[in-house]
């Protein structure tokens, strides 16, 4: 939400919950305990370009009140805060560091990613497959050379969204991937636990292939609860 609208959803809360009408003075203050440093010439700009729109409306000469149309202006912009509110805490979810975050995060990746290993199955070209084929035998060739697989692993995973045919699971799976913390720890971590050459993409390629998306799924669902108990034995070390 821009400043602007958050200003005017407190200044309409603010006249909304008075039990009278209220001028400019009036709300300048109960604009200042909610934060918002605005003159009192400002705040009467405000209003009368808030009665222009048609959302206030004069009581004679001791102030303004909500009209319809500014109630339902009020319920939007309550609305769009809720919606700016929970996106900021879903991506500061997505970039912490924090190691309960970081599981938190896992569990988010199966939930997606278990769709999208289901839909591969389903859905997946001949390409798509190949591509799969070709990621798995580069992150094992990775492995034995003793390299780093995460970033052919997020390749990985972003071919079997695409290939999945859903756009939405596709941007999540990107979106749930942003952390470059995120990425280091948990190469660190397989690397502790043996599990860089690890079987599980393999398994996820062979369900596609065999078009089974039961399998698929279970085999997705497998290779992200092997990352978080492998996440909980290095971190209890």
């Amino acid at each position: 939400m821009a400043d602007r609208d958050e200003v005017v959803k407190d200044l309409l809360l603010l006249i909304q919950e008075a039990a009278e009408p209220l001028g400019a003075g009036a709300l300048r203050w109960g604009l200042q305990e909610r934060g918002h440093g605005l003159s009192e010439a400002t705040v009467g700009r405000l209003l009368g370009d808030l009665e222009a729109q048609g959302f206030l409306e004069k009581d004679r000469n001791k102030g303004r009140r909500l009209t319809p149309e500014g109630r339902k202006h009020l319920a939007l912009l309550e609305q769009a805060s809720v919606r700016d509110s929970a996106a900021r805490d879903f991506v500061d979810s997505v970039l912490s560091q924090d190691r309960d975050r970081i599981l938190e995060l896992l569990e988010a990746r199966r939930a997606v990613e278990q769709e999208t290993a289901r839909l591969a199955a389903q859905h997946a070209t001949e390409e798509d497959v190949e591509d799969l084929r070709r990621s798995v035998e580069i992150m094992e060739s990775q492995a034995r050379e003793g390299k780093g697989v995460s970033e052919e692993d997020t390749r990985f995973h972003r071919i079997l969204a695409r290939a999945g045919g859903n756009r939405l699971l596709g941007a999540a799976v990107d979106l749930l991937r942003q952390n470059p913390f995120y990425a280091r720890e948990l190469e660190i971590i397989r690397r502790e636990a043996g599990r860089v050459a690890n079987p599980d993409h393999r398994k996820i390629l062979e369900a596609v292939e065999q078009r089974d998306p039961e399998l698929a799924e279970l085999a997705m669902r497998r290779h992200l609860d092997n990352l978080m108990e492998d996440c909980r034995r290095y971190w209890r070390r």
